[in-house]
């Protein structure tokens, strides 16, 4: 590279990172920053004109050395103070500083034991008979009668729903033979049973078993005012979270600001009671005592800190 040609380069670049006749600025420096910044908004021109009269020989050259400060200042920078950011906005306004974003964040959690005072009753009727037909028809009787008997003894027409229906081809594989002996249709029906006095359940399972149900798969509690039990629960789970974040910014030394977000998730579990065959729930007076549901929510709040 011409010697007028390396001086040039030399005093560009130390424009960039320095004063002349003082040591370089370290390019992860505030103002190393910004003479970098300069450069690259102001000097380009200046660049261009200075190597348009060169050999292509000191162009390629020239070009590398300016490249490697380039780089250098590139490779430095973004890992410099709040006050380089500042520095390239002024010279920069498209480029705005990373925002404090420090926060309080808590998880809270409220569990509610709620009193039921809704069942949901599941029992199924199953009948079997040498073809699909007679067999769905069998089955359809069984279900009108089983109804009928609830009914009696108390639930409410709407409150007895289906939940399942099928008829399915039975097989004899016992002889190996290929293919399975078919030997008949099974018919299964499945109703749900709300029953809203839980003082019948006993008495609305004996009913069932009476008209016909061959299988009492379980009972299942809810409550009917779930939205105000949820709105309690959530309520008590953010000032659990609160009492958390206060007790964390007092022992920090600081304080708490507006809130951020709230996140909530939740889970309301019916509590299963199984129950499976007629056999054990069929006697003269059955007696079940409800237990409570469990409603558990959980919130996830971030809180400002206060400046």
């Amino acid at each position: 590279m011409p010697l007028n040609t390396r001086g040039a380069v030399v005093g560009i670049v130390k424009r960039c990172y320095g004063n002349p006749g003082k040591p370089w600025t370290r390019p992860g420096t505030s103002a190393g920053w910004a003479r970098l910044t300069y450069w690259r908004a102001k000097l380009l021109p200046e660049v261009h004109t200075m190597f348009a009269a060169q050999p292509a020989w000191a162009k390629v050259l020239g070009a590398a050395g300016l490249a490697i400060a380039f780089v250098a200042g590139s490779s430095f920078g973004p890992h410099t103070s709040p006050a380089r950011a500042g520095l390239t906005a002024d010279l920069l306004p498209g480029v705005a500083p990373a925002s404090d974003t420090s926060s309080v964040v808590v998880t809270g959690t409220a569990i509610v034991q709620v009193t039921p005072d809704l069942a949901h009753i599941s029992v199924s009727v199953q009948t079997s008979a040498p073809t699909a037909t007679r067999a769905a028809a069998d089955d359809a009787a069984l279900v009108a009668r089983v109804r009928t008997h609830v009914q009696q003894s108390g639930v409410r027409p709407d409150d007895i729903k289906t939940i399942s229906f099928g008829v399915f081809a039975q097989y004899d594989y016992r002889n190996g033979t290929q293919p399975a002996l078919l030997t008949g249709f099974t018919a299964n029906h499945t109703l749900e049973l709300t029953v809203r006095d839980l003082a019948r359940i006993g008495s609305t399972i004996d009913a069932a078993v009476a008209g016909g149900a061959t299988t009492v798969q379980g009972i299942s509690y809810d409550t009917s005012d779930r939205g105000g039990h949820e709105a309690a629960a959530l309520a008590a789970a953010v000032k659990d979270a609160h009492t958390k974040a206060q007790a964390m910014a007092t022992a920090a030394g600081i304080s708490l600001g507006n809130v951020l977000s709230i996140n909530a998730s939740q889970q309301y579990a019916p509590y299963p009671f199984p129950m499976m065959g007629a056999a054990r729930a069929g006697s003269a007076d059955t007696q079940i005592a409800p237990p409570n549901v469990q409603l558990t929510v959980s919130v996830i709040v971030s809180w400002a800190i206060a400046r």
